[in-house]
């Protein structure tokens, strides 16, 4: 679930209108510490789609 939520966000930022750009951007700011927490345990147990979205987010320059 985690992972679609992310997903959906990143997605927004990346290809949204603007609004939806400025909207995920300000969530992004805001919970990507938080985001990066919970989807650690999924990357250490091996989860490649969790790892994909952990590089995007740390790789995120706001």
């Amino acid at each position: 679930m985690i992972l679609g939520v992310i997903e959906d966000l990143l997605d927004k930022y990346e290809n949204g209108t603007p609004e939806e750009k400025e909207d995920s951007l300000n969530s992004l700011k805001l919970e990507r510490d938080q985001f990066l927490q919970n989807l650690k345990p999924l990357v250490e147990a091996g989860n490649s789609d969790a790892q994909k979205i952990y590089n995007k987010l740390e790789n995120l320059s706001f």
